[in-house]
């Protein structure tokens, strides 16, 4: 892939050209109208895409390449990046800046997400980052999205979706009452924000779009109650998508031996359908030990995991057990995805309902990577 692409017989719609129009302004007005939040957001995304050494990315609405250069710098430089967008003054603003030299290079490229100019399975990660609404045809892009992503490759979506929580209602309205009111001659355009939330999906239509498009163990976040979302996950085989198809994934149970973590079978019993696959799971941290003393550890884990399995309602639910040694908090992740689990239950230490999320614990680490939902059962909640 050298040089740029040409949009070739595409009619280049209404939104390009507006986006040329904003170009020379459109980051330092973007972090304005978001209150500096679109920087936060950006950097959470590229956390997910779990970036990597050797990697080919796509970051499709590229934009100014605010995003681009986050994900080349994370990649490093053996990694190859391409900023692909289908308004060129955006991109002319990209070209302008100084890459870095400890980042991967970075090709910017003139197009439209309905119509990569890429072969099959191109890239191992895919993103579109406040792009997908602009799109003519967002649906049609992300098929294409999943077209030019390698199988085991991730997809990654930020993007500002319609809200269906009350929260997320009255941010959408508190956004609309700022942009209609924008009167600037250079602001004027960013009323289109407002009205391009029009022509986007729901967080719920476009994780069900992507699972149908063979996009598995989908994880979501949330900011402004529902306004902003990150969607992601893993193209799967066809084997893989098949099988989840037909069969949902497990509970991942978390044990460390506490008594919190046992509290989790209340809420298993209380709320997770039957029939469901229950997977308990310890992690060992990694040390240097005997043979022997190492065998004791998982034979003391293992009458542990019958404990808490005695507390579950055996005509309800299917139990596996996994002891595991490695980092707690990429091992963890690393399970949830290779069992596609559904969701993950652990225990909490402390009564403040953030305190662990924001000290470098295991908790935080399966809540900021996590590809599932994660339920924390706080020491002082009874489900008696």
């Amino acid at each position: 892939m050298q040089g740029d692409y040409a949009l070739g017989d595409m009619q280049m719609g209404e939104t390009p050209e507006l986006f040329n129009e904003i170009a020379s302004h459109y980051d330092r007005w973007s972090n304005l109208l978001s209150g500096e939040g679109i920087r936060a957001w950006h950097h959470f995304a590229v956390d997910q895409m779990r970036l990597g050494p050797g990697l080919n990315i796509l970051d499709v609405g590229c934009g100014t390449g605010t995003a681009t250069r986050l994900m080349a710098k994370a990649a490093g430089p053996t990694s190859r990046v391409v900023g692909l967008d289908p308004a060129e003054a955006m991109l002319g603003v990209a070209r302008k800046i100084v890459p870095d030299p400890e980042s991967a290079p970075v090709e910017w490229v003139l197009g439209a997400a309905e119509h990569l100019p890429f072969a099959d399975q191109t890239f191992d990660r895919v993103t579109a980052q406040f792009s997908l609404r602009n799109m003519s045809d967002w649906l049609e892009g992300l098929k294409e999205m999943v077209r030019v992503l390698k199988v085991g490759g991730r997809l990654t979506i930020l993007e500002m979706v319609q809200p269906v929580t009350s929260l997320g209602a009255l941010a959408r309205k508190g956004l609309d009452a700022i942009t209609a009111n924008l009167s600037n001659d250079a602001l004027v355009p960013y009323q289109w924000l407002g009205v391009s939330l029009q022509h986007a999906p729901t967080a719920d239509e476009l994780s069900s779009e992507a699972a149908h498009l063979g996009i598995a163990t989908i994880a979501r976040h949330y900011w402004l109650g529902d306004l902003v979302a990150v969607v992601s996950g893993v193209r799967a085989s066809d084997k893989v998508s098949s099988h989840q198809a037909t069969q949902k994934g497990p509970v991942v149970w978390a044990i460390d031996g506490s008594v919190t973590a046992l509290k989790g079978a209340a809420w298993i019993n209380r709320f997770v359908a039957s029939g469901t696959r229950v997977h308990l799971i310890t992690i060992i941290p990694p040390k240097v030990r005997a043979e022997e003393v190492a065998e004791t550890d998982r034979l003391f884990w293992s009458r542990q995991h019958r404990r808490a399995q005695a507390l579950l309602d055996e005509h309800r639910f299917r139990c596996e057990s996994s002891v595991l040694e490695g980092e707690p908090g990429p091992t963890m992740v690393r399970f949830l995805e290779d069992v596609h689990a559904s969701m993950v239950v652990m225990g909490k230490k402390t009564r403040t309902p953030s305190a662990d999320l924001w000290m470098g614990s295991v908790a935080r680490y399966v809540f900021m990577h996590a590809p599932v939902p994660t339920l924390f059962v706080p020491t002082a909640v009874s489900m008696e």
